[in-house]
């Protein structure tokens, strides 16, 4: 119990503040514990915040790949860019500490990289699958996946951290369909 109150107190801290910006104490403190008590369980602040992004990295690969794939491949995108993004706002906190700490972390940025690859082996297959069955045209499959989450994984990250895309049509309309009619077209997926 303590040690999944710890980790719930680092998970909200990092959603109102930078993770270099709170303490060990904040977080015990967060949680209702002692500082002795919070190094029972974590030998520092780097170390719960490995657990959090691994937790999260892992919620955010089960939400990716449980999407419905249906024949067609424009379905497919949508449902596909739906369940990025919906998995990247499930965590809001957890997925703001993950990226924030991959930049100068290792192990963070290690864990960051293996969840794009099985992103990215995702969108590979249903982009082999949309080439094989005619439903769009051959391309560069490894390239086209890397671009598509590239451009899911920086749109998540930017809307999380500012305010960016307020006023723009990006803010009006829902976001995977617009990324998704964007894919299509570049794709020259039918409508």
């Amino acid at each position: 119990m303590t040690r999944s109150k710890l980790l719930e107190s680092a998970r909200q801290l990092a959603d109102t503040k930078s993770v270099p910006e709170f303490t060990v104490e904040d977080i015990a403190s967060g949680a209702e514990v002692s500082r002795a008590a919070f190094y029972m369980y974590f030998d520092n602040k780097l170390a719960i915040c490995e657990e959090v992004a691994r937790t999260t990295q892992a919620g955010f690969i089960d939400m990716v790949t449980s999407f419905k794939r249906d024949a067609d491949i424009r379905s497919t995108i949508q449902a596909g860019v739906r369940a990025y993004v919906d998995g990247f706002r499930s965590d809001r906190p957890g997925m703001r500490m993950t990226y924030e700490l991959a930049y100068a972390e290792t192990t963070i940025r290690e864990l960051v990289h293996d969840t794009r690859t099985v992103v990215y082996q995702l969108w590979e297959h249903e982009f082999d699958r949309a080439v094989e069955t005619g439903q769009c045209p051959p391309l560069d499959v490894p390239l086209v996946s890397r671009l598509v989450v590239g451009m899911l994984e920086t749109f998540c990250v930017r809307t999380m951290r500012t305010e960016e895309y307020s006023g723009t049509s990006v803010a009006d309309r829902d976001p995977v369909e617009t990324i998704s009619d964007l894919w299509c077209r570049a794709l020259q997926i039918d409508f």
